[in-house]
């Protein structure tokens, strides 16, 4: 079993920002070199089991317990499939690599699979990993911001992509506050930092299991979730796959198919067993995260997880998601928010 388990490889260390809310960076994604060639180029390997290329949005992280649950368990070598991760140099590179064919899958986000579909590229949503918001605003207590009206006059560090201001706008009017009162400078990729070094007075875009979990650790703090801000709900973390070859080629659909049934199995078991939860995270992301916090961070992922249901995704509600991007203008264009998912390979 050992020789036909997943393998993670890793393009470059990245450390874990917590900033990856709605990324609207795809159209500059940059092509992975030496990225997995198309499945349907690869032979089995010596136990029989068929190649399947996954490009992770991040380094690993609590995020992908099923993934790794999967992994540690053999739940992809008992559905047939020899699964390879890869952690992307670009958070953006993920629609462009399926659509082109380069990366058999990837782990992107409901707004990116929304805003590929605007720019033409050839990806659809196939699970849903997260299937919900993680997206937070972060404030430390005794700053007595306790609801989105009290950022008025406020400093509220953002990591620069280019949906959260358009984003924080929107959570200021439907607090009936003006979202110029509120200064918002590009933090980049330190928004912990500049939150515990009082550089700002609260951030916006970190993950409420991630970052809101390393941070309330520390000390008291805060964490409203956008979805209590007035976003509407969407799945943080889907699954990627190309349509084209879904349609035309059916040893890669049902590559997919198998992938996600031992995922389906791996998060089935991280559900049942918290242990071998923990067990297939640490040692991927040893040196990332503090052992007891990455325990904490688990259990905080593990409770959003639907216990029944792996990966469905509602077409009406990916419709009105798009409709809410489009008016707030996180779309140029209006996009079938319905077109851009489907149930029809999940176990």
């Amino acid at each position: 079993m050992n020789d036909s388990r997943p393998r993670t490889i890793r393009r470059q260390a990245l450390p874990r920002p917590g900033v990856r809310m709605l990324a609207i960076a795809a159209a500059a994604a940059v092509a992975l070199t030496g990225c997995q060639a198309p499945a349907n180029d690869a032979e089995p390997d010596e136990t029989g089991a068929a190649p399947v290329s996954v490009l992770l949005d991040w380094s690993p992280n609590p995020d992908h317990v099923a993934l790794y649950t999967a992994q540690h368990t053999g739940a992809y070598s008992d559905a047939g499939v020899d699964v390879t991760f890869v952690t992307p140099a670009n958070t953006a590179d993920a629609a462009r690599e399926v659509s082109l064919g380069r990366a058999d899958l990837a782990i992107s986000y409901e707004p990116d699979t929304l805003i590929a579909a605007e720019q033409g590229l050839d990806v659809v949503s196939v699970a849903a990993l997260i299937p919900t918001s993680l997206t937070s605003l972060i404030a430390r207590t005794e700053s007595g911001i306790t609801t989105a009206a009290d950022l008025e006059g406020k400093t509220v560090g953002l990591s620069g992509l280019a949906s959260q201001q358009p984003t924080l706008d929107f959570i200021a009017r439907e607090a009936g506050i003006d979202p110029d009162s509120i200064s918002a400078p590009n933090v980049q990729q330190s928004l912990n930092q500049a939150l515990l070094t009082d550089q700002v007075d609260a951030i916006f875009g970190a993950f409420r299991n991630i970052e809101g979990v390393e941070l309330t650790a520390q000390g008291d703090f805060v964490v409203m979730p956008a979805t209590e801000l007035g976003v509407p709900d969407y799945a943080e973390l889907v699954i990627i796959a190309n349509p084209s070859r879904l349609a035309d080629d059916a040893d890669y659909a049902e590559r997919v198919r198998s992938f996600l049934a031992g995922t389906a199995s791996g998060q089935a078991t991280a559900l049942d067993d918290r242990r071998a939860a923990i067990d297939s995270l640490i040692p991927e992301t040893e040196g990332s995260y503090d052992p007891d916090v990455l325990e904490l961070m688990i259990d905080a992922t593990l409770a959003l997880l639907p216990e029944d249901g792996f990966g469905q995704q509602s077409a009406e509600d990916w419709a009105a998601y798009a409709t809410w991007m489009y008016e707030n203008g996180l779309l140029e264009t209006e996009v079938d928010g319905s077109a851009a998912t489907t149930n029809d390979y999940l176990p």
